[in-house]
C-alpha cells in the first residue's frame, strides 16, 4: 500500500465529497473507534476475562500462572492477548446465550464520544452525507445509531441481521448501518467458526454495494476471514474511489494480501479516532451538536474535548502537532452559548484570575440557569480564588438550576468532605450524584476515595474503583488513585505499579501520578534512580506542585542527603503552597535535625500548626 498523511487524508476526502464531484464512499468500523467511548477493545477484554475463566476452572483467584496458560491456551501470546479472543470467549461462555449475554453487557450502556458525534454530523450532513452515508462494522455495538438519534436529526436505517442485509441500499439523505457479524441482541457472531464465512445474502448485499464506492477502513484489524473473502471476491472495476487502511499497525493477513498489490489502497498511519475526527470537524467544518440535547452527552463530549486538548497541548512539537492545534483552536473559536464562556476563562483562570473571573460574571448574567457554568465558576471560586462561601453558594445555585446534574452533585460532594468536613452530607451528595448517572466515572472514582479514606470500608472502596475503571478504563486519576489503595491498602506491589503505568500511559505528564509513582520506586522499590528521574519528570509537568516539591526534598535529604539542594527543594514547596502544613513540618525536621537551627525550626513548626489549625476551622 501506499502511505498517506493524515492530514492529506481529510483534505482528500473533502475534496472528493464536495458538491459537484461524483466521488462516493463507504466507511468500515472496527472495534478502535468505539474504545474511546468505553467500548473494551478484544485485548481489554481477554485480559478481563481470564482472572474469571482461571477461576472458573481451577478455583483460584488473581492472574492465570504460566503452566495453566500454556495447557489451556497453547497458542496465547502474552504480546498479543486480542488473538485469543475467540478462543478465551468460546471457553468462558461455551453457549450461544452465554455470548450473547455477555456482549450485551459490554455493549448495552455505553453512550457515543466525540468521534462518534463528529462522524454522525459528517454522514448526515445535508451535502457531504449523501455520499458517504453507508457504515459497514463488524461492531456489535450502537454507537453509529446512537450518535445519530442523539447529535443530529438523522435517524439511520440499521440492519442488525443478516437476514435484513437485501435492503442495505444506501441511497438519499437517511444513513444506512449494516452490521456484518450481527448485532448485541441478535446472535452476534463471535466465534472463528462463525465468522470464517458471512451469508450469502450479506456477501451480495457488501458487493452491490461496494460496486460504485470506495473504502475506507478506521479502526479496524482486518482479520475476519468472511470480510477478505467477499473483498477478495469482488468484480473488477469495484471500490472505484480507492480503499483507505486508517490505522497504525497493517491489517491482518489475508485482508494485507488483497490490499498489498491494490494501486488504489493507501495506509494513513493514524491509531486515534477522536483525534482524526477533531481533523474532520475542522476541515469540513462540521457544526457542535447543539446545547439542548441531552445534557449527559454533551458533558461526555466536552469533557472528552476539553482532554483531548490536553492530550493535543502536552504533545512534543510537530507538524501534527501544529495541525491539531489549529483544530483545538478553530473548535473553541467557533463554540456558542455557555460553553463558549468556559472555554475563554479557562485560558485565564491560573494565569490572570481576575480577568477569568470577569468572564464568569459576564456569562453567568447573560446565561444564569446555565447549571454547567455555574457549577464551573463554583469550581473556579473554590479551587483558584479559595473562596469558600462563594464557592458553596454557586455550587447550591447551580443545583437549583439541575437538581440532578451528576456532575456538579458531585463537586460539591467534593466541597462538603475536603473543605467543610460534613461527612455524612458529602455522603448524601455522592449516592444523588450517582442515582443522577451510574456510570459517571469520575463520580465513581472520587466516591471511592471517601470509602476508602473517610469511611474506612475497604471493600467498598475497591467495588466502587473497579465500577469507575469498567465505566472509562482510560481515566487517567482513577487508574492513579486505585494504584496508591493496591499499595497502602492492599499491599499488592505487582497490581499497584501496573496501574500507576496505566495511569502515565494515559496521561504521561500527570504531575500528581509522576510523583506518586516516584515515591513507590523510593520507598517500595528502592530503585532510587528510576525514582529521582520520576521526580524530576514530575516536577517538569508542574514545577509548583507543593507536594511532590516536598518528597523530593524529603528524598535529596534522606536518600541523597544533598542538603543544600534539598533546603532549595523545601523552600520551593513552601513559597508554592505556604499553607501545606506537611512541607512546612518536614522542612521545620530538617532545619532543627540537619540545619541545627532551633529557632528557624520552631518558627516553622508555629506555621505548620497555624496552618492546621486553619484547615481545622474551614470545615
Amino acid at each position: 500500500m501506499q502511505e498517506m498523511g493524515v492530514e492529506h487524508f481529510v483534505r482528500r476526502l473533502k475534496d472528493e465529497l464536495e458538491p459537484g464531484k461524483r466521488g462516493q464512499f463507504a466507511f468500515f468500523l472496527g472495534a478502535g473507534c468505539s474504545i474511546s467511548s468505553g467500548i473494551p477493545g478484544a485485548r481489554t477484554l481477554v485480559e478481563n476475562w481470564l482472572p474469571r475463566l482461571y477461576m472458573q476452572m481451577t478455583g483460584k483467584h488473581g492472574a492465570p500462572d504460566t503452566a495453566w496458560l500454556r495447557q489451556e491456551l497453547p497458542k496465547y501470546e502474552a504480546a498479543n492477548p486480542a488473538a485469543s479472543y475467540a478462543v478465551v470467549m468460546r471457553k468462558l461462555f461455551p453457549l450461544e446465550a452465554d455470548r450473547q449475554q455477555e456482549i450485551e453487557r459490554i455493549v448495552g450502556v455505553k453512550d457515543p464520544g466525540f468521534d462518534y458525534a463528529v462522524f454522525a454530523a459528517l454522514i448526515s450532513h445535508e451535502s457531504f452525507g449523501p455520499k458517504c452515508n453507508l457504515v459497514l462494522t463488524t461492531n456489535f455495538d450502537d454507537m453509529v445509531a446512537d450518535a445519530l438519534y442523539l447529535y443530529t436529526q438523522k435517524k439511520p436505517l440499521v440492519i442488525a441481521h443478516e437476514s435484513l442485509a437485501g435492503f442495505a441500499e444506501a441511497r438519499g439523505t437517511r444513513p444506512v448501518v449494516m452490521k456484518i457479524h450481527g448485532d448485541a441482541l441478535l446472535a452476534p457472531k463471535n466465534l472463528e467458526s462463525e465468522t470464517r464465512e458471512l451469508g450469502a445474502a450479506v456477501g451480495d448485499a457488501l458487493t452491490a454495494q461496494l460496486k460504485d464506492r470506495g473504502l475506507i477502513f478506521i479502526g479496524y484489524g482486518g482479520n475476519d476471514a468472511g470480510v477478505s473473502s467477499v473483498l477478495q471476491g469482488l468484480p473488477a472495476g469495484a471500490l472505484k474511489w480507492g480503499v483507505y487502511w486508517v490505522n497504525e499497525s497493517p491489517p491482518g493477513a489475508t485482508l494485507k494480501q488483497w490490499l498489498d498489490p491494490r494501486n488504489d489502497a493507501w495506509w494513513v498511519k493514524h491509531l486515534k479516532c477522536d483525534e482524526l475526527m477533531l481533523l474532520v470537524r475542522a476541515e469540513f467544518g462540521l457544526a457542535h451538536p447543539e446545547e439542548a440535547r441531552f445534557d449527559r452527552l454533551m458533558e461526555a463530549y466536552r469533557q472528552t474535548f476539553e482532554t483531548l486538548t490536553r492530550e493535543v497541548e502536552a504533545r512534543a512539537d510537530s507538524e501534527e502537532k501544529e495541525l491539531l492545534c489549529s483544530a483545538v483552536e478553530q473548535a473553541v473559536r467557533e463554540a456558542k452559548d455557555s460553553w463558549a464562556v468556559e472555554l475563554e476563562a479557562r485560558k485565564y483562570k491560573t494565569s490572570d484570575p481576575p480577568r477569568a473571573e470577569q468572564i464568569y460574571g459576564a456569562g453567568i448574567e447573560k446565561f444564569p440557569r446555565s447549571a454547567p457554568l455555574l457549577g464551573n465558576y463554583a469550581i473556579f471560586l473554590h479551587d483558584v480564588r479559595k473562596d469558600f462561601e462563594q464557592a458553596e453558594a454557586y455550587y447550591q445555585r447551580a443545583l437549583e438550576a439541575d437538581a440532578k446534574h451528576a456532575t456538579n452533585l458531585g463537586n460539591y460532594a467534593l466541597f462538603l468532605e475536603n473543605v467543610r468536613k460534613d461527612f455524612d452530607e458529602a455522603e448524601v451528595y455522592y449516592k444523588r450524584a450517582l442515582e443522577a448517572d451510574a456510570k459517571h466515572a469520575t463520580n465513581l472514582g472520587n466516591y471511592a476515595l471517601f470509602l476508602e479514606n473517610v469511611r474506612k470500608d475497604f471493600e467498598q472502596a475497591e467495588a466502587y474503583y473497579q465500577r469507575a475503571l469498567e465505566a472509562d478504563a482510560k481515566h487517567a486519576n482513577n487508574l492513579g488513585n486505585y494504584a496508591i489503595f493496591l499499595r497502602r491498602v492492599r499491599k499488592d506491589f505487582e497490581q499497584a505499579e501496573a496501574y500507576y503505568q496505566r495511569a502515565l500511559e494515559v496521561d504521561a505528564k500527570h504531575a500528581n501520578h509522576l510523583g506518586n509513582y516516584a515515591v513507590f520506586l523510593e520507598t517500595v522499590r528502592k530503585d532510587f534512580e528510576q525514582a529521582e528521574e520520576y521526580y524530576q519528570r514530575a516536577l517538569e509537568a508542574d514545577a509548583k506542585h507543593a507536594n511532590n516539591l516536598g518528597n523530593y526534598a524529603d528524598f535529596l535529604e534522606k536518600t541523597r542527603q544533598h542538603f543544600d539542594e534539598a533546603e532549595r527543594y523545601y523552600q520551593l514547596a513552601v513559597e508554592a503552597d505556604p499553607a501545606d502544613a506537611h512541607n512546612l513540618r518536614m522542612y521545620a525536621d530538617f532545619l532543627k535535625n540537619v540545619r541545627k537551627d532551633a529557632a528557624a525550626a520552631k518558627e516553622y513548626y508555629r506555621r505548620a500548626k497555624e496552618a492546621d489549625s486553619r484547615h481545622k476551622d474551614s470545615g
